[in-house]
C-alpha cells in the first residue's frame, strides 16, 4: 500500500499550503 513517509510529507504540504493560503487570504 502506500507508504507512510509520503503520506506525513503529503500531509505536511497540504497543511502548509493551507495555512500560507489562509494567511495570504487574511493578509488581502
Amino acid at each position: 500500500k502506500s507508504q507512510p513517509t509520503m503520506d506525513w510529507t503529503t500531509r505536511l504540504k497540504i497543511a502548509l499550503g493551507a495555512a500560507r493560503g489562509l494567511a495570504y487570504l487574511h493578509e488581502d
